[in-house]
């Protein structure tokens, strides 16, 4: 199962940090994204097998929109955000908590973190 960025709350960065940008194609992917942003973000309430498999439905759907998402140049930093929001969202465990990161994880990690605090 992905690690889940728990502090992520998809409909307060999409009102918050997107409500000047004008529709675009990440915009869009993000807001078809959220509800199942939201719906991972809940794994940890996960009591039978069926939301399991619901979970992981969820997970497939992100991981297409991602694939998707992935294919659009961002316009902006509040576009990249939202990718990175996506990312975070769907990202393996030992992206973030690894003990000992590799020097191209450790870049990745710093550039994440930069966009997030620009944005």
């Amino acid at each position: 199962m992905p690690a889940i960025h728990q502090d992520l709350d998809a409909r307060s960065l999409l009102e918050n940090e997107c409500s000047n940008l004008e529709d675009s194609n990440v915009q869009g992917l993000f807001e078809e994204a959220a509800p199942f942003i939201r719906q991972v973000n809940s794994a940890s309430d996960i009591d039978t097998p069926g939301e399991e498999e619901s979970c992981n439905r969820a997970l497939e759907r992100l991981s297409e929109l991602s694939d998707v998402m992935a294919n659009y140049s961002s316009t902006s930093v509040k576009e990249v955000a939202l990718k990175v929001a996506l990312y975070r969202a769907i990202a393996p465990e030992a992206s973030s908590h690894q003990e000992s990161p590799t020097v191209d994880e450790r870049l990745l990690v710093s550039i994440i973190s930069d966009i997030e605090n620009i944005s």
